[in-house]
């Protein structure tokens, strides 16, 4: 499939070109669309056809090249948008929470930041269950805190801590 993925690029590249985009401006995103969705993202594990890994390497330089043609003002909800056909595409993700802060939108942010650390990568849905890492909590309440967080969600995260054995005393003063 490394000659489909260079001849859809290479297609891709030659629909952006001055002359050709002007013609196909209406075209561009449908074009963009099928190329996402015709190229398979999950790959198998060589020797053994049963596992899969997903690889998005072309999908993100495809989102790339779509972004430079989106004017600034609609790149977030076009990048929301993609990220809800992707929701497993982590560079996705952070493009996305980057987009939000550039434009300011920090309530956004937030909401999106909690989405991605729920669902991508894995590890970090898994936090409640290392209590090893305890500056992940720390981290985790100083910016719900920061962010004026209501205090029954500081609490949750007070008790998720607890209950897990997460140590929060910072200079021998309790949180």
């Amino acid at each position: 499939t490394e000659g489909n993925i260079v001849t859809s690029l290479c297609y891709l590249l030659f629909s952006c070109r001055p002359q050709t985009l002007s013609v196909s401006k209406k075209l561009f995103p449908d074009l963009v669309h099928r190329c996402l969705s015709t190229l398979p993202s999950r790959l198998e594990l060589p020797f053994n056809p049963a596992q899969f890994w997903s690889c998005y390497h072309f999908h993100n330089k495809v989102v790339s090249l779509y972004l430079k043609y989106i004017p600034l003002s609609q790149r977030a909800l076009v990048l929301e948008r993609l990220r809800n056909a992707m929701p497993s595409n982590p560079e996705l993700g952070l493009r996305l929470l980057h987009q939000e802060f550039v434009e300011g939108n920090m309530e956004q942010l937030k909401f999106q930041a909690r989405m991605l650390t729920s669902n991508t990568p894995r590890c970090l849905s898994t936090l409640q269950n290392l209590p090893l890492c305890a500056a992940l909590w720390k981290d985790r309440l100083l910016f719900e805190a920061a962010e004026g967080g209501a205090s029954d969600r500081l609490r949750r995260l007070v008790d998720c801590c607890q209950q897990t054995g997460v140590n929060l005393s910072i200079g021998g003063v309790d949180l």
